[in-house]
């Protein structure tokens, strides 16, 4: 019976995506045309690329699972939301990594949109964006108090470019910049107040945000940012730091009052997030073999740290991983 279920909720979410991603992929691509020429800009290729791409997997994966809770999809108002978010989350990333603003701009840019004096394209979008999304969200005390707590851990990150930050730290940051950054997200869905779904989406956020660190471990080793990812040398470290999260979202889902069958499906369509996971982690435990440990990372080249995703052989393991953790089922790596 657990095959027949997991098999029509895949399948349906992978036919949503099929059909629906490339048009909204179009709708987001007019959204930042427009943008450009209200404000006379262009937004960098690199970052019209990520909110064109990554909104609609958002969308599809997260945001309408969550509301298949209150028994619907998310609205055209909400997608809009969400579009809007990929915007002033890519800006703000820009601005960070690329230190183009001191902190203390950045700090009144997104704190206090109203007061900030922009000087460029991407600072006058992205203050317009922030308080576009100020306005329309209900809960403003609790919204605001998630914007204080990511910009915190956004600041927070920069320590993770000091080799001598300690890996408890770094686990803390990981955490809170993954979950304030999803749980934003959460104020531009029209769903219950309540504290358990607000853990579930901060939850999800920081397994998202590990999951990442996994897949950008050569990315973050050039860079010199130190990540729970690429600061060990023990593949059973790795693994039992990311199971632990893991077990932290299954935990917030398991308290979410909804029916079991409905927690069920959205376990099912959640899947997949962990099961990325778990295909970097093979991957790890392949390049370990039968070492006590894995060389430093920057000792490997390009070819074995990235993981190709459009190869058959990871997709079945993404399916594969994907079965075992909706089911619950201990996964031996």
């Amino acid at each position: 019976m657990y095959f027949i279920i997991y098999s029509y909720n895949i399948l349906c979410l992978l036919a949503r995506m099929l059909f629906g991603l490339a048009f909204s992929e179009r709708k987001t691509a007019q959204l930042l045309k427009n943008i450009e020429t209200k404000f006379n800009g262009r937004f960098s290729p690199t970052t019209f690329k990520k909110i064109k791409k990554f909104q609609g997997i958002q969308q599809y994966i997260i945001n309408d699972s969550f509301a298949k809770f209150e028994n619907r999809t998310t609205n055209s108002k909400e997608r809009e939301n969400n579009k809007l978010y990929f915007v002033l989350a890519s800006l703000y990333d820009d601005l960070m990594d690329e230190n183009i603003v001191s902190q203390t701009v950045l700090n009144e840019m997104f704190l206090n949109p109203a007061q900030a004096n922009p000087h460029s394209f991407s600072e006058t979008v992205l203050i317009d964006t922030h308080l576009k999304l100020l306005s329309l969200v209900h809960n403003k005390e609790a919204y605001q108090k998630v914007l204080n707590n990511i910009h915190q851990a956004q600041i927070d990150s920069l320590e993770q470019l000091k080799s001598d930050i300690s890996l408890d730290r770094i686990l803390s940051i990981t955490e809170r910049k993954g979950g304030y950054s999803l749980l934003m997200c959460r104020h531009y869905i029209e769903m219950s107040n309540n504290e358990n779904i607000d853990n579930c989406w901060y939850q999800l956020g920081g397994m998202i945000q590990m999951t990442n660190d996994l897949y950008d471990i050569y990315k973050d080793t050039v860079a010199g940012i130190h990540t729970f990812a690429n600061t060990q040398n023990e593949f059973d470290k790795i693994r039992d730091q990311y199971v632990s999260q893991i077990h932290k979202y299954k935990i917030s889902v398991e308290k979410l009052d909804y029916d079991d069958s409905k927690k069920l499906t959205f376990q099912i369509k959640l899947s997949l997030i962990p099961a990325l996971g778990f295909v970097a982690l093979e991957n790890l435990k392949q390049l370990q073999g039968k070492a006590e440990r894995l060389k430093s990372f920057a000792a490997y080249p390009r070819k074995d740290l990235i993981i190709d995703m459009e190869k058959i052989k990871n997709i079945v393991k993404l399916i594969k991983y994907s079965y075992l953790i909706a089911k619950n089922k201990t996964i031996a790596i």
